[in-house]
């Protein structure tokens, strides 16, 4: 493949992740591309006469992904590697806990549900199977953000919203916290998104060391004590370790080589 093509693959690709989050038209299809706004029509048009993509508002003719790709993804989603080796650790984890538990991964500016296991308290907490939440305020995403540095400036160059009074939206306090969150080793959500909801979340590495996912216990803040933080932070990390492990992960990664997090609490 040449590079002019390969470079049409990915635009195409983009286009398809940029519809995936929201319905857009030509101009704000163009806009999230970077490309001029008949290169961004030309690459609807085709989406379209493939059935990959519809009008979902005629008045101002915006684009949104058709059940084409919705199967696709499902397919995806069920045989993925990542899904399949997770189950067993996120199970495992609710099982010790007690609390849900869920498996996250990047999407745009957002993390994705992929594995869901509810606790015995705390089962309807979000994230839900399959749903998309913001990164900057929950803990499976601020986790991610954590470890991937690209994805993480992207990010924080966009306008980020405000759920609750202790959503924060800053960039450089942000990135404050997260350095914390490195430094510790898990996130932490303290009612960020949710009004009464905590918590913790852990990175899980690929076999190239990247963080590919994030692991996460949700419960309400009563049933997930701040003091109890490093008890339930040991917990997760030795969870994604295990996770990590399996899919290939060498050695955990230097940040991380540190006293455990009760003896970082202590």
């Amino acid at each position: 493949m040449s590079a002019p093509e390969a470079w049409h693959v990915t635009r195409t690709l983009r286009a398809m992740e940029l519809l995936a989050v929201a319905p857009r038209s030509a101009p704000e299809l163009a806009d999230g591309l970077g490309v001029h706004v008949r290169t961004a029509r030309r690459v609807l048009k085709r989406l379209e006469s493939e059935g990959y993509v519809a009008l979902s508002d005629g008045r101002r003719r915006r684009y949104r992904p058709t059940m084409r790709v919705v199967a696709l993804a499902g397919q995806v989603v069920e045989r993925a590697e990542l899904t399949q080796v997770a189950v067993p650790h996120v199970s495992a984890l609710r099982e010790r806990l007690g609390r849900g538990c869920h498996l996250c991964v990047p999407s745009y500016l957002s993390a994705l549900c992929l594995v869901h296991a509810a606790g015995d308290v705390g089962s309807g907490c979000r994230p839900h199977l399959r749903e998309l939440v913001p990164c900057h305020c929950t803990a499976a995403g601020k986790a991610l953000l954590a470890w991937r540095e690209s994805w993480r400036e992207a990010v924080l160059a966009e306008p980020l919203e405000s759920f609750t009074d202790r959503t924060s939206t800053g960039p450089e306090s942000l990135r404050r916290e997260l350095g914390r969150t490195v430094a510790r080793g898990y996130a932490v959500e303290d009612r960020e998104y949710e009004p009464d909801t905590r918590g913790l979340a852990a990175p899980v590495f690929g076999e190239d060391g990247e963080a590919v996912a994030a692991l996460a216990v949700i419960a309400p803040m009563a049933d997930l004590p701040a003091d109890r933080y490093g008890e339930f932070g040991d917990a997760l990390m030795a969870a994604t370790a295990a996770l990590s492990s399996e899919l290939g992960h060498a050695a955990e990664p230097p940040e991380a080589s540190a006293p455990t997090a009760r003896a970082r609490a202590a």
